[in-house]
């Protein structure tokens, strides 16, 4: 059960940086815009679909779990 409870605090703390990310990526592109300027994303899309495969990752774990409890 406690490892349970680790993947979901995993899971949730994963979602919010992937929230974070979005909402800072967002600005920088909005003020690269009205700059003028061309930011380099491609970090930043790399890290957000790392994330994004991590939280898939848990999530199926987490699914899977609740349909074969051990």
């Amino acid at each position: 059960m406690k490892k349970n409870n680790s993947d979901s605090s995993e899971l949730e703390q994963i979602t919010r940086e992937k929230k974070k990310i979005q909402f800072y990526l967002s600005m920088l592109l909005g003020m690269a815009t009205s700059c003028g300027v061309m930011i380099p994303t491609d970090p930043i899309y790399t890290i957000l679909m790392e994330l994004s495969e991590q939280e898939a990752s848990l999530t199926k774990k987490a699914k899977d779990q609740s349909e074969h409890p051990e």
